[in-house]
């Protein structure tokens, strides 16, 4: 039978003492120490005594716990022991001490640092998880949200805040006071315990941004957000009034599934579809993603914004418009017993109601309330009929990579009429597996043919056996089956080189494909920056439609029927020949009203988008000037 040593079985309970905290750890430091100072009297009492047993062990105490009693004694045995304990003085009760009072206060400091402790806030905004999305959401915030109140304050949820978050909130370039708005708290969005330290019972808004991309999170990121959802309706089941959740899905097909688990005010983004029409109404439209990045992305222009016009009741829409001079009208949304139903360009004749709100296009700075008188209607000179670039009849699109937005993409294209699509998609994918995902999204009646193929588009002889001059369209997509999103995106930047380069030598005149690049990572942009293509990071996009959503609900509706392909949408239109002049942005707006449409903005060269341009700025149009416009 195995039998413990007298050594071992101290040893263990020195052990278990010390994993007892700094208590424990001072009480076993205490006995050791009490053990030296009685030893020493007893050899003081045994070779030099010079009191009872009692006055040695004192002396022998003072001289273990302060060394400065060295020089005092007399004798060579009393001097000896006197420096033995002095020595020993300076390792238990000085060293020993120290060490254990140190390392509890890094404990505490680090406990702290960590953010465990729930937070007090109250009527906060709440962002649950740090993902690519959630610094982006921050800017959006800080940028558009209010600057005081409870609601300018937020919180952000993560899995450890020590291993990247606070380095990156202190490395933006905010004042002290955004700052100062920013608490993160350390947690797993998954406990419903580690939920309590960001008060989301007390939150007025709480946002769940996906999380990154990789390919083990395509597969579990659905699952993870509803199961977030479902904790969130736990803890809030007592409450009357639910915080306002704004929640991204990869799947649309499970927002039915969202909207059951959560009882409270909840608005799904789903990304991947989100994503898929921005980039069928970019191939489509050529410019219009420059248009968009401009409207979701770039702080320097302006945003929708929704309002209640109590004044403009019983006004007609072509009424609304002279009522503002800083402020662009994009369409109304109709509030009715809880439902809403959204009009972009509403005709001309439709006559807002009290319970209507209107969309609006402005800048922070800008006055977004309308005049107290209406300005004078400017009359146009002469009819004129904007042009919309007609589309090849077989539209030859090249994809280069795969992800799971492909099939919605191309789904989104066959809502456009008259449009043939010639489609080859090249990836190191399986052939089969891609072939099963476009058979069961685009069905049999899909207006076109689908060649994939399997290959490295990265090489350029691959590239070069593809002819991608002989294309109208070439879209390159980030692989969500690479580890991580810079992966996919270094795969990309190195396609979208060797395609570059392909196309530099076209002959001078010979018209190049227009060209698309998907990105994960906004700080990849810089390497692709100098080309004149397209270029859309799409996490950086829905970051921005999630915080846009979470300020102002309404928007939802809004940018679904942006981006559709059914009646008034996002899109591209160009002045006729006679109107190739020198033009104020009032007159344009004349044009555009007469076809049943609203201005947004205006791309004179091709280059630089301009959105809610003032009313009597003038540009000069040609035929490339660009108008984005609600039609």
């Amino acid at each position: 039978m195995f039998r413990l040593r007298l050594i071992d079985r101290l040893k263990y309970m020195m052990e278990r003492m010390l994993d007892g905290g700094p208590f424990g750890q001072l009480l076993l430091v205490g006995a050791v120490v009490a053990f030296v100072a009685l030893g020493g009297g007893v050899l003081a009492f045994w070779f030099a005594p010079a009191g009872v047993l009692a006055e040695e062990v004192w002396w022998s105490f003072l001289r273990l716990t302060d060394p400065g009693y060295l020089g005092d004694d007399e004798g060579l045995w009393r001097r000896g022991i006197s420096t033995l304990l002095t020595v020993l003085g300076y390792v238990l009760f000085m060293g020993t001490l120290v060490a254990i009072m140190t390392q509890w206060l890094f404990r505490q400091m680090r406990h702290l640092e960590q953010g465990h402790t729930p937070i007090t806030f109250k009527s906060h905004r709440v962002i649950l998880g740090w993902t690519s999305r959630t610094l982006p959401v921050l800017r959006e915030l800080l940028e558009h949200g209010k600057s005081r109140g409870p609601e300018s304050r937020i919180a952000v949820l993560a899995d450890d805040i020590t291993e990247g978050p606070v380095s990156e909130v202190l490395n933006e370039r905010w004042s002290h006071s955004e700052r100062r708005r920013v608490v993160l708290r350390s947690g797993s969005t998954l406990n419903p315990e580690h939920l309590h330290r960001v008060a989301i019972e007390q939150a007025n808004c709480i946002l769940i941004p996906r999380r990154s991309n990789t390919s083990e999170s395509v597969l579990n990121a659905d699952a993870d957000i509803i199961k977030m959802l479902l904790s969130l309706d736990t803890q809030t089941a007592y409450l009357k009034q639910r915080p306002f959740v704004v929640a991204e899905l990869l799947d649309a097909n499970k927002i039915p599934v969202a909207l059951h688990t959560y009882k409270g005010p909840l608005q799904i983004i789903p990304s991947d579809t989100v994503i898929a029409r921005i980039i069928a109404r970019s191939v489509i439209y050529s410019g219009l993603l420059r248009a968009l990045n401009a409207l979701l992305i770039d702080v320097e222009q302006p945003l929708l914004i929704p309002h209640h016009y109590p004044g403009l009741t019983g006004k007609s829409w072509r009424e609304v418009f002279n009522y503002f001079d800083q402020a662009t009208p994009c369409g109304v949304i109709q509030v009715q017993g809880g439902q809403r139903k959204t009009m972009l360009a509403p005709p001309l004749d439709y006559v807002l109601t009290e319970h209507d709100l209107v969309v609006i296009l402005a800048h922070r700075n800008d006055k977004q309330q309308p005049l107290n008188q209406p300005q004078k209607m400017l009359s146009l000179q002469e009819p004129a009929k904007l042009i919309q670039k007609a589309h090849a009849s077989r539209h030859r699109l090249l994809v280069l990579g795969w992800n799971s937005r492909v099939p919605k993409v191309l789904d989104e294209l066959a809502r456009e009429k008259n449009v043939y699509f010639d489609v080859t998609l090249v990836s190191t994918a399986p052939v089969a597996d891609r072939e099963q995902a476009l058979t069961e999204q685009l069905g049999e009646n899909w207006p076109g043919v689908t060649k994939c193929l399997q290959a490295d588009y990265t090489n350029e002889t691959v590239q070069q056996g593809l002819h991608p001059e002989m294309f109208h369209t070439v879209l390159l997509f980030s692989s969500d089956r690479v580890g991580t999103g810079e992966e996919a995106d270094a795969r990309s930047i190195v396609a979208f080189m060797v395609l570059d380069y392909l196309l530099s030598k076209l002959a001078k005149g010979r018209v190049r494909p227009h060209v698309l690049l998907e990105l994960h990572d906004q700080s990849n942009e810089v390497y692709v920056s100098h080309s004149n293509n397209d270029v859309m990071v799409s996490s950086v996009i829905i970051s921005h439609i999630l915080a846009q959503v979470a300020l102002h609900p309404y928007l939802r509706s809004v940018y679904d029927d942006l981006l559709s392909s059914h009646g008034a949408h996002l899109s591209i239109r160009f002045l006729p020949e006679g109107l190739h002049r020198e033009l104020a942005i009032a007159e344009v707006q004349q044009y555009v009203l007469a076809e049943g449409g609203v201005l947004l903005g205006v791309n004179p060269t091709g280059k630089h988008v301009e959105l809610n341009v003032r009313a009597n700025k003038r540009f000069t149009f040609g035929p490339q000037s660009q108008l984005i416009v609600i039609r």
